[in-house]
């Protein structure tokens, strides 16, 4: 490797890691390794578990809400509104210094939270990023509808990115808990979607009842109308698994993965262009 190339690579590197970094919610403290750990230490009294299993096949979870980032357990509360979906919020409840009380995605494992996702099909994970602007970043696993909740979003005016890089703000890691839902059709470890939202939007979605309103009204616009359409046509791919295991790799795609990323390739800008790109994927004889 010639020293030109290592510095591109080094730079490819750097810029990558400060893009995860510097969108992080980094106004939170160093927190804790685990929820197990944080119990040990901490006061009950100090954060509070609201969880509400309606039997949905959809999880909604806010693991830093209360005084840890505010306006997500806003957000996750407008979405329990609707009775459609299974909720959990772990909520810190500290006079000051509710950072301390965070536990990274990667290593949040609560009981209830992790029995919730455990249970269900599909998860959304509301989580904060750093920034004075209004902005979206949606990622994980379950890309088909995280471009879903992405394009309901960009119509309603909201500003919106999609996050692909290898970083806990993505949300694409196996070990995040916003990834650990049934397995789809018994044989697709089909993840979940993670949504950072901004301080300065979510501080607008905790003491805005229009915008909280309107924005949540979008999210469950993207799940309850879109997402069911998109589920179905997942459902015609006769996923073939001599090919497939558990244990992703970059050199073998299940046909779930192949077709997702074929219809996700032709850059629909609506939802409606999303589900008619998907429809003649999967329907079109390989």
């Amino acid at each position: 490797m010639n020293k030109k190339f290592e510095k591109i690579v080094a730079f490819v590197l750097l810029f990558t890691l400060s893009i995860g970094v510097s969108i992080y919610a980094l106004d939170v403290g160093s927190g804790y390794g685990s929820f197990t750990e944080l119990a040990a230490a901490e006061d009950v009294s100090n954060y509070t578990i609201k969880t509400n299993d309606i039997g949905s096949d959809t999880t909604i979870l806010g693991i830093h809400g209360g005084g840890i980032e505010k306006g997500t357990s806003e957000l996750v509360e407008a979405l329990d509104g609707y009775g459609r979906y299974n909720t959990y919020s772990f909520e810190g409840l500290k006079p000051t210094d509710n950072g301390s009380l965070f536990i990274k995605a990667i290593n949040f494992d609560e009981p209830s939270a992790v029995r919730l996702v455990r249970n269900s099909d599909y998860t959304v994970s509301v989580i904060g990023a750093q920034g004075d602007g209004e902005v979206t970043y949606v990622g994980g696993q379950n890309k088909m509808l995280a471009e879903l909740i992405k394009l309901h979003l960009t119509a309603k005016g909201y500003n919106v990115e999609t996050l692909n890089i290898p970083d806990r703000i993505a949300g694409v890691m196996n070990s995040n808990i916003g990834n650990k839902n049934k397995l789809f059709n018994d044989n697709y470890q089909i993840g979940g979607v993670q949504v950072a939202v901004t301080k300065g939007l979510r501080e607008k979605l905790a003491t805005d009842s229009g915008t909280l309103n309107d924005y949540s009204g979008t999210i469950n616009q993207a799940l309850s109308e879109s997402w069911p359409v998109v589920a179905d046509l997942m459902s015609e791919i006769n996923n073939d698994e001599s090919q497939w295991s558990l244990f992703r790799s970059y050199s073998s795609k299940s046909d779930y993965e192949k077709k997702i990323d074929e219809a996700l390739e032709k850059g629909a800008k609506t939802p409606n262009e999303l589900i008619k790109n998907f429809e003649d994927v999967v329907l079109t004889e390989d």
